[in-house]
């Protein structure tokens, strides 16, 4: 119960912070660039596993070609 509680509590401070700084943003650099970082972060979290797995993937190819 108290692992629900905790989850809870994560998501309402992560929402409350990404409701800030969605303001903050907006208010100190405008709309546009502050919706295309939100982008760019949300597209980060959501490749950069892919990416990172594809780069290794390729650079143990290129050392088996190397080796043999």
């Amino acid at each position: 119960m108290q692992r629900d509680q905790d989850q809870d509590l994560a998501v309402a401070i992560g929402l409350l912070l990404l409701v800030g700084g969605v303001l903050v943003g907006d208010a100190l650099v405008g709309p546009w660039l502050t919706l295309a970082a939100g982008v760019a972060l949300v597209l980060t979290h959501y490749l950069g596993p892919a990416v990172v797995r594809e780069l290794a993937v390729r650079r143990f190819a290129r050392k088996l070609r190397r080796s043999l």
